[in-house]
């Protein structure tokens, strides 16, 4: 006997339907059974956590469907944040003096104290409500970077704005970076026509993409290390690396680009960070975390303890311990845990 076709048509559904279902329960996974090595803690079913932030013993944690506070010393969750615009899509967390919390999102900018939250929008004078970077400058101005351009903050309470018109490669800013000497970076995530935009403190600007010298021109980071390297994280997908800045009396040049080839965990570099002895850090987007310390490179994977592959941001703390947001969780690595890496 031979069944109808309509009937084969819902059996071969049926089949696709649980095997689609298995395996979006086998990536949720993660390492979530698998013993964690000494020092490592991994907190859990945070999605998409892009920012990460201290004060104190309270750890924020800026995640695709608001913002988490966890305490620093046990790991726990204390709190999510409720306002009124929802805080979605956290890019950006950046912590005052007086440990008041901004935070940037697809709804604008808010102002969290403990107590009550206070939130800009284009209304107030930003120059688009999806925030992506935040920034205290060295004078103390606040500043942002949206995808409609950059603009900080005076002691009048009114935003000034900087735009492709104004000198910027492109109006989307993704990265906001104010290097030693008082220079401002802005990374633009946007191929084919991102880069970077470097603004000298005498107000003049140089401009750097793929076609002089930059991996890709897609930024998603910038740091400056120890000695006063500026490091530019570029990709998208499995394209692109760091490119190591240099200045040169008032200009800055690319000195050196890195790629998987030479250690990177994958072609693009998604997040980058130097610890306080000096040890380079390169999360990627598709392949785990690069470490460069002692002349060698490591990389660090699911199967080492992170709970996702993708590393998204990075600080260290007071006791040392490095804390890390990825696609799927938060985890912290004690000072002890860093040092067996070597």
């Amino acid at each position: 006997m031979t069944m109808p076709k309509w009937l084969l048509k819902i059996i071969f559904f049926i089949v696709v339907l649980c095997t689609l279902v298995t395996l979006q329960g086998c990536s949720f996974s993660g390492n979530s059974n698998k013993k964690l090595p000494d020092g490592w803690l991994v907190i859990p079913h945070l999605s998409a956590v892009q920012a990460i932030a201290v004060y104190g013993d309270t750890i924020w944690a800026g995640c695709e469907d608001g913002v988490y506070q966890i305490n620093r010393q046990s790991g726990a969750i204390v709190q999510k944040l409720k306002s009124n615009p929802p805080m979605t899509y956290v890019k950006a967390l950046l912590v005052d003096k007086s440990g008041v919390l901004y935070i940037g999102h697809f709804n604008g900018l808010t102002r969290y104290d403990g107590a009550n939250y206070q939130t800009l929008t284009t209304k107030d004078g930003l120059p688009d409500n999806r925030v992506n970077a935040l920034l205290f400058d060295k004078l103390g101005r606040l500043w942002v970077g949206t995808w409609g351009g950059a603009a900080y903050l005076d002691n009048n309470r009114t935003w000034h704005v900087i735009k492709a018109a104004n000198g910027l490669i492109d109006n989307m800013v993704n990265v906001l970076f104010q290097d030693n000497r008082g220079g401002m970076w802005f990374g633009s995530y946007v191929a084919p026509r991102g880069g970077v935009s470097y603004l000298r403190d005498d107000g003049t600007w140089q401009l750097f993409s793929v076609a002089n010298g930059l991996p890709h021109n897609d930024v998603t980071s910038i740091i400056q290390d120890d000695s006063g390297n500026v490091w530019v994280g570029t990709g998208f997908l499995y394209q692109g690396g760091a490119a190591r800045f240099e200045f040169i009396e008032k200009s800055v040049v690319i000195q050196q680009v890195l790629t998987q080839h030479d250690g990177l965990a994958g072609g693009k570099v998604r997040s980058e960070f130097e610890d306080k002895d000096g040890v380079m850090w390169f999360g990627s987007e598709y392949d785990g975390l690069a470490r460069w310390g002692n002349g060698k490179w490591r990389v660090l994977t699911e199967k080492d303890g992170l709970p996702h592959y993708e590393v998204m941001a990075m600080l260290q703390d007071a006791d040392g311990s490095l804390w890390m947001g990825t696609q799927n969780g938060v985890v912290r690595l004690n000072y002890s845990a860093m040092q067996a890496l070597r």
